[in-house]
């Protein structure tokens, strides 16, 4: 196991993350800054997303499962990282020597 693979999954990991999280946060202040109050016809808009909206539950994703997908990630680059370092050095000695 290469430890410069290892720590090179979880800054992938980290930067991932850190990109979903500045979207949500940029995002949220682009909604926030164009919002415009409209108390004549909020209640038409409730009425017609009450009927856009199945039945069901909106689940917030928990720490274990933001956890457990950033170590998925971190463990994917591994591989990949790993899988790409072997076919490049197998290109370079095509004998395996």
């Amino acid at each position: 196991m290469k430890i410069r693979y290892v720590i090179e999954g979880l800054l992938f990991g980290l930067m991932v993350y850190a990109g979903y999280i500045g979207w949500a946060i940029l995002s949220g202040l682009m909604l926030t800054r164009s919002y415009v109050p409209d108390i004549t016809e909020r209640y038409e808009s409730v009425e017609e997303l009450e009927h856009k909206v199945s039945f069901g539950v909106i689940i917030e994703p928990n720490w274990l499962i933001l956890a457990g997908s950033f170590v998925l990630l971190a463990v994917l680059y591994y591989v990949v990282r790993t899988w790409a370092a072997k076919r490049s050095a197998s290109r370079k000695n095509p004998d395996g020597r």
